[in-house]
């Protein structure tokens, strides 16, 4: 018999395992594309679905709640019906259920809780329930040490195929080591779209402001005028705003932009958490509002900001027509990068019109501006595509949907102006930069006007 030599033995092992690993990559080839058949099937046998609204009365108004036992101090304060099915990762279509979209869930829990099951407990228009193990639940990003974190759980839904379509009405979460939130099940009202048509349109190409929280008593009334005003000239159409404390001045003047159709106001009210959950608990309150863009509204885009930041286009006229020229779809977010304007340097009121009552605006009379821009995803803040959003941070994308990517701006096209009223190092180098002044004619009126209006008596809007 001839015997195998020992240089043949090693090429006859190599052989194998070169079998075995075309084998193992077939294989996962094979699923894949079995995965995104069944993807693409779904997505057809959606359109086939009628889907009706199940609470048309609901206002869409949320506020926190607590869920069980008291003491925990666990809260919850919206869910949203999500249609996209590439972001659930075990959907199903066979002769028994289809996957109909997922529940997008934001609480706020303990950082370090440890429940190897959340469950959403959905309630349908009769009353009857049904329990559905989350797929994904956990705390999200920018935690920053504190005790509690903003929680986004998602639970998928499957629809039978043999029964009529049903949507549940209201949800409430529930796991093991808070037993009354099984017992006594906290429910919020699911958000659907207004426009139930609008469920699988395309999105609308409008440009809509999530406004981090308003604290502290907040009372800068000017600031807040000049904000909005400054937005719509660069194209934004619609603004949330989430308020903790606000002066009554504040509250008029988001009472008026709220009368006139131009912004949703939203009671915050988090002072339970003011203290051990990070900055207001303003991750959920982006989410919130993202998501709320998204499937509320069909809004394509969400910039995301504070009151003293404003997204500025250096290439563009405005905002609106940057995001028409350079957004090629498939972008989640336009990541602008942080300058900064002190408030303690001096004012510059050369451009305003003598006419004016409300001469000191702070785009317009802040004219030096840090020389060194900071790098991509520090205190840069983000222009989002709202239908690719899973997961949004203060200041960057945590987590898109599959086939997008964010688009860091180069400098030199556009900037995030950040109006900061205490400077993090007075010693830094600064610049003069007038691009804001090219909106200051139009700026100047819109304010005066706004101010006359909510404030007639005096036409001024404090500067604090």
């Amino acid at each position: 018999m001839r015997k195998i030599s020992y240089w043949q033995r090693p090429k006859a092992t190599y052989f194998a395992f070169l079998v075995f690993f075309v084998y193992i990559f077939l294989l996962v080839a094979y699923k894949f594309l079995q995965n995104e058949r069944l993807r693409e099937d779904l997505a057809k046998a959606h359109r086939q679905l009628i889907f009706e609204r199940p609470n048309p009365h609901w206002d869409y108004s949320n506020s926190w709640r607590r869920i069980g036992n008291a003491t925990f101090r666990h809260e919850i304060y919206s869910a949203y019906f999500d249609a996209r099915t590439d972001i659930i990762g075990n959907v199903r279509l066979d002769e028994e259920q289809m996957t109909i979209g997922s529940l997008r869930v934001f609480a706020i829990l303990p950082e370090r809780m440890r429940d190897s099951k959340v469950s959403c407990i959905v309630r349908f228009a009769d009353f009857k329930s049904q329990e559905i193990v989350a797929e994904e639940a956990g705390a999200m990003h920018d935690v920053h040490n504190n005790t509690f974190a903003a929680w986004s759980i998602m639970c998928p839904l499957h629809a039978s195929r043999h029964a009529p379509m049903r949507l549940p009405q209201a949800v409430a979460l529930a796991y093991a080591s808070n037993r009354l939130s099984h017992l006594s099940p906290t429910f919020v009202q699911i958000s659907y779209p207004r426009n139930m048509t609008n469920l699988f349109a395309r999105s609308r190409p409008t440009i809509s402001v999530c406004v981090g929280p308003l604290q502290e008593n907040y009372s800068n009334v000017l600031r807040l005028v000049e904000f909005v005003e400054i937005y719509r000239l660069q194209g934004a159409s619609h603004f949330y705003f989430y308020y903790v404390e606000a002066s009554e001045d504040v509250r008029r003047v988001l009472e008026h932009y709220q009368r006139i159709g131009l912004a949703d106001v939203f009671e915050w009210n988090v002072q339970a958490h003011l203290q051990d959950v990070h900055y207001a608990g303003i991750v959920a309150q982006f989410n919130d509002c993202v998501y709320r863009a998204n499937v509320v509204d069909n809004f394509r885009y969400a910039a995301v900001v504070d009151l003293d930041e404003v997204v500025m286009p250096l290439k563009h006229n405005t905002l609106a027509d940057y995001l028409r020229q350079c957004d090629e779809g498939r972008t989640a977010g336009f990541v602008f990068r942080n300058v900064f304007f002190h408030r303690r340097d001096s004012n510059d009121t050369y451009n305003a019109p003598a006419h004016v009552l409300n001469r000191l605006l702070y785009t317009q009379s802040k004219v030096r501006r840090t020389l060194e821009v900071l790098p991509a995803y520090v205190r840069s803040k983000v222009v989002v595509n709202a239908r690719a959003i899973v997961e949004m941070g203060n200041h960057q994308v945590y987590r898109s949907a599959p086939g997008y990517a964010d688009h860091v701006v180069h400098p030199t096209v556009g900037l995030l102006f950040h109006y900061r009223d205490k400077c993090i190092n007075c010693k830094m180098v600064l610049i003069v930069d007038y691009t804001a002044r090219r909106f200051g004619s139009l700026l100047f009126d819109r304010v005066d006007n706004t101010c006359l209006e909510v404030f007639l008596n005096r036409g001024v809007c404090d500067l604090v």
